[in-house]
């Protein structure tokens, strides 16, 4: 009689184990480890490059956001007007600028909104209706169109502002804005806003026909009229005689040879320096 083979554990055979070929099929078809770990370092990576993608997207969307709320200016374009010219300028919204003797003007272009800034000088501004605003600054003094035709002498007097046609907000650094109409002028800085005035309008716009036109005008401010005239410094080296009062109308090409008549009409003399300077004195 035969005896029982022993059972081993650790002897299989297709013979054996009738799934062998089942589990061999799997194992085929089923990836490895290795293949595994690289599926899965593929899937993280792609997972970072979304958030990355995601992340950065959000950023410029961010940064678009904040370049149109503060509308920086992208371009600058300078205008400088020489001593005794005038310059007509046609902007590219079709607003039209003129420019007095020695102004400097800069142009800005920016997302939301028409700006220029008057360094110096004078500008007759003649604006176009669009959806962005029209702003002029000078000295801290900002000008905004109503729809309008307006007049901006900048110096070492301030800001002067006057309207020719329709109406303007004139605010500084540290005022709320006040509304300017035609006919109406007022002079500001950067720390206030002065009271409204009458104005003539054709005074006010004398210059581009070459005049000026004084009525009553102290002489203080009649110097500084002609200072826009003149490279050389033109000087009061009497504060009193700052308060005569001039009233005529007078070429500005001929600012040298009104200031050689200023002691006939008004009682001064005129001492004229190696270098070019005036200075206005009263008569002993």
């Amino acid at each position: 009689m035969s005896r029982p083979r022993a059972f081993d554990k650790n002897r299989r055979s297709d013979v054996d184990d009738p799934l062998q070929p089942f589990a061999e099929a799997l194992r085929e078809r089923a990836p490895s480890r290795e293949a595994l770990l690289v599926e899965g370092k593929a899937m993280t990576e792609s997972r970072r490059k979304r958030k990355k993608t995601a992340y950065t997207g959000m950023l410029v969307l961010a940064f678009s956001a904040a370049t149109w709320l503060l509308d920086p200016a992208w371009y600058h374009e300078d205008i400088h007007v020489a001593i005794g010219q005038r310059q007509q300028l046609q902007l590219a919204d079709g607003s039209r600028v003129e420019l007095n003797s020695g102004s400097h003007l800069i142009i800005e272009k920016r997302l939301r909104s028409r700006q220029l800034e008057l360094r110096h000088g004078q500008a007759l501004f003649s604006v176009v209706h669009a959806d962005t605003p029209f702003i002029v600054r000078s000295q801290g003094v900002s000008v905004r169109d109503i729809g309008t035709v307006f007049d901006v002498r900048s110096d070492a007097r301030g800001v002067d502002v006057g309207v020719v046609e329709g109406a303007v907000e004139v605010s500084s650094d540290r005022t709320a804005s006040v509304r300017l109409n035609v006919g109406q002028q007022l002079r500001a800085s950067s720390a206030q806003v002065g009271e409204v005035r009458p104005v003539d309008v054709a005074a006010l716009t004398a210059w581009r026909q070459d005049k000026l036109r004084f009525d009553g005008t102290p002489l203080r401010e009649v110097i500084a009229d002609l200072q826009h005239y003149r490279r050389k410094p033109l000087r009061l080296a009497d504060a009193q005689i700052g308060e005569l009062r001039l009233s005529g109308e007078f070429d500005s090409g001929s600012v040298e040879a009104l200031i050689g008549l200023l002691p006939t009409i008004l009682p001064v003399s005129i001492a004229r320096a190696a270098d070019g300077t005036v200075s206005f004195s009263k008569i002993r």
